[in-house]
């Protein structure tokens, strides 16, 4: 029993440690190894049951800061998450008793279909990939253009399986297993290499844009009070007159910046047009917006809005990614969701509305200089992942295939303090940067705000709980990567793949007994 716990402990650790804020991903390369040398002798409830302990380690160790905004959500999430691992062991272990070690082959295979299942439904939670551990090692993920995050967590995944092979064959036989040192080898270099060449290779920009972000460092609870809505303005009027200096193309606010339903306040809306009609700058903010129906009812939505000078109109998109068990009840209209829906909003639980389209934001890149011809101006696209959005590969590529040709990621991560969640959240979004060759613009309300090339290169990153205003250039560019176009192909083919060897395994079963 005690070592049983050990093992799982200890994959739970490795697996903590691998992911951001630590710029340990390396380990990651063995953090299934004491998961799988658990495993072993094990089948069936036993194999279950140790699956959903790693788990539950696993998901203590990397989302115990679910517990900064909700203790019944955290709960939650370490009853659930678990049994993805639990689904892992049980199907890893009938895989090895079927086809022996030629079973540890199939591993990457169901990990990475698991992880899939974890992006579906309005229950998903896609965040703590192992494939999310390789963050900082970016010429070794340049190939996430064409697999997205899931082709790195299937490498990772292989490359345990490999040393779990090195370590058996030397720790029973006491001799190297040759042919997977060199696969390990061969595992490395080749995307080192690939990596290195893509880098190295930048295509020119069809333009530039030049954006300020503004972290206006506001506290998530007291900014909701209609009392200093007047005083939260200000912070962000006040940074904003700070950037204007340098002249930018856009402003970004943050999401919910204006926590309120800023359509219905024509007094704050002329404020921002006082604040941008005398620059060529446009203004990018998140806010609150609803909409009326005929029958009398109402939906109201976490959104974010673009606003240009000397233009009334206003561009506006609604989330359409919600946090689950946070921002809405998912299924709340069906069973048992539908029971439980009005004790889960008394606990503070949001019932945001679903957005209905993909909004792309464009405007006018005017000049600023004004002996620059009108030749010189140009016209952007952009689409705002708002939060959660993006820790969505297939969600964010949908915002390029509509047009956008820079991306935008507004959020509000205050909520969860000075744990890993900011540093994680923000090392995800390289991933969407890579994915689809697009340079992002990332506003955080009290951090971490940053821009992100289409490299994945992070620069201008400010501190966590502090004001500030960074001015950067971003490229824009109009190419379109295997990823944005053809969305999860990679991983339908390896979920499809694994659906066919638990299938297999289950037909040889019948036919042995």
């Amino acid at each position: 029993m005690k070592k049983n716990i050990g093992l799982s402990l200890f994959t739970g650790i490795l697996f903590a440690l691998a992911l951001p804020p630590f710029k340990t991903g390396f380990l990651a390369y063995w953090a299934l190894i004491p998961f799988f040398l658990l495993l072993e002798q094990k089948h069936g409830r036993e194999a279950f049951r140790w699956g959903y302990i790693t788990g539950l380690f696993i998901a203590i160790a990397t989302l115990f800061w679910i517990g900064w905004v909700t203790i019944p959500g955290l709960l939650g999430m370490l009853l659930a998450w678990p049994l993805y691992i639990a689904l892992f062991a049980l199907l890893h272990t009938f895989l090895v008793r079927q086809f022996a070690t030629v079973a540890f082959a199939l591993a990457p295979f169901i990990w990475v279909s698991i992880e899939y299942l974890q992006s579906l439904t309005e229950l998903a939670f896609p965040w703590n990939y192992i494939g999310y551990t390789q963050s900082y090692y970016l010429p070794l993920i340049q190939y996430a253009e064409y697999t997205s995050v899931f082709g790195v967590s299937f490498w990772v995944v292989l490359l345990n399986v490999l040393f779990y092979v090195i370590w058996k064959r030397y720790s029973t036989q006491h001799k190297p297993a040759y042919s997977a040192i060199v696969a390990v080898a061969a595992l490395i270099v080749s995307p080192l290499l690939f990596g290195l060449d893509k880098m190295a290779a930048e295509t020119p920009a069809s333009a530039e844009i030049k954006i300020s972000l503004i972290q206006g460092d506001r506290d998530p609870n007291a900014k909701w009070d209609g009392d200093i809505y007047a005083d939260n303005y200000n912070v962000y009027e006040k940074l904003t007159k700070q950037s204007l200096a340098e002249k930018p193309d856009l402003v970004i606010w943050p999401e919910t910046a204006m926590p309120f339903y800023l359509r219905s306040k024509p007094r704050y809306i002329q404020k921002i047009h006082d604040l941008i009609d005398s620059t060529s700058t446009s203004l990018l903010t998140g806010t609150m917006d609803f909409v009326y129906f005929r029958d009398g009812s109402y939906d109201h939505f976490n959104s974010a809005m673009l606003f240009e000078p000397h233009d009334k109109g206003i561009q506006a998109y609604s989330k359409r990614k919600l946090v689950p068990f946070s921002e809405r009840v998912p299924y709340k209209n069906y069973f048992p969701f539908n029971y439980m829906k009005k004790v889960l909003w008394d606990l503070g639980i949001g019932d945001f509305g679903i957005g209905d389209d993909f909004n792309i934001f464009s405007a006018k890149i005017e000049s600023h200089d004004q002996e620059e011809t009108a030749a010189g101006l140009h016209e952007y696209q952009t689409g705002t992942a708002i939060c959660y959005e993006s820790v969505f590969p297939d969600h964010v590529r949908k915002y390029v295939n509509a047009g956008a040709n820079f991306l935008i990621i507004i959020t509000n991560d205050a909520w969860f303090g000075k744990t890993s969640a900011p540093f994680q959240h923000t090392q995800i979004a390289v991933f969407r940067a890579i994915e689809n060759r697009r340079a992002i613009a990332r506003c955080a309300n009290t951090g971490i705000s940053c821009f992100i090339d289409r490299f994945g290169r992070v620069r201008k990153n400010t501190h966590l709980f502090s004001k500030a205003v960074v001015t950067d250039n971003l490229a824009l560019h109009d190419d379109i990567t295997f990823y944005t176009q053809y969305g999860n192909l990679f991983v339908i083919f390896i979920f499809t793949a694994s659906v066919l060897f638990v299938f297999a395994a289950f037909i040889k079963k019948l036919i042995v007994k």
